[in-house]
Order: structure tokens, then sequence, then C-alpha cells
């Protein structure tokens, strides 16, 4: 479906059933697949099989660490920071993530119905340094 030959409809979760505006902040819903497609899209700087689908001036904005304005290095943009080391990641307020490491080229899905109690960012970096 649509130019990254999604699998299956998404679906955004609404602030009410009748006549309901998409929540903003969160809630969208999709298969892990398709969520991985959203990381590499990042990972290819907004890139998809050759056409442009996100502007690349955008993508390199959104996933940089900058704190001149005193805001927090690890959250901005929307996006997370798990370390200072390139790599960022997308969190869903119910434990999921899509995790992106560009040096490696490699993104990371974790679905789930909560955290645990586990440091999933922790885990990513670890298992990317680990493994690659």
């Amino acid at each position: 479906m649509g130019p990254m030959n999604m699998e299956y409809d998404a679906s955004w979760s609404l602030d009410k059933k009748k006549e309901g505006l998409e929540k903003p902040f969160c809630c969208l819903n999709a298969r892990a697949r398709d969520f991985a497609k959203l990381g590499r899209l990042y990972l290819k700087n907004g890139n998809w099989d050759g056409k442009q689908l996100v502007p690349a001036s955008w993508v390199k904005e959104s996933t940089k660490i900058d704190t001149t304005q005193g805001g927090a290095w690890s959250y901005q943009y929307q996006g997370w920071f798990p370390s200072r080391n390139g790599d960022f990641m997308a969190q869903g307020i119910l434990g999921q993530y899509v995790y992106m490491n560009p040096a490696k080229n490699l993104p990371i899905v974790r679905l789930g119905k909560d955290y645990g109690n586990v440091n999933w960012p922790n885990v990513f970096t670890r298992l990317v340094g680990r493994y690659y």
C-alpha cells in the first residue's frame, strides 16, 4: 500500500468514537514490519527506493541532538535519543519502540502492551554494540 508498500492498513486512535480527531501525541497502530519500514525510511534520510518521501533536511534536523536553546539532549522533535552516538527512536505509550541506528543501518521494532521492568533503550544500544 502506498509508496512504501506497507503490508497492512494502519489506524490512528481517536479522542472519541463519533466524529473524533486523531490523537496527535500518540496512538498510531501498525504491524511490526510496517513500523520497521518507517525506521528504514528515516535511516535512508527520507528516501524510499529512490523517491524522496520526507525531506532529507527534516530528517537531519529532527534526528540531531541540539541543546543550544537549553533543551534536554535525550528528547527533541517528539523523538528520543537513547545515547549520544547518533541513534534515535520513536517510543509508544505502552512500550512500543522503533529504534534506529544509522551507523549500522539497523532498525529494531519492539511491540508490547507495557514496558515491564526493562530499560528498552539500554537493551537496544547494548544489542547493537554486542552483535554488530
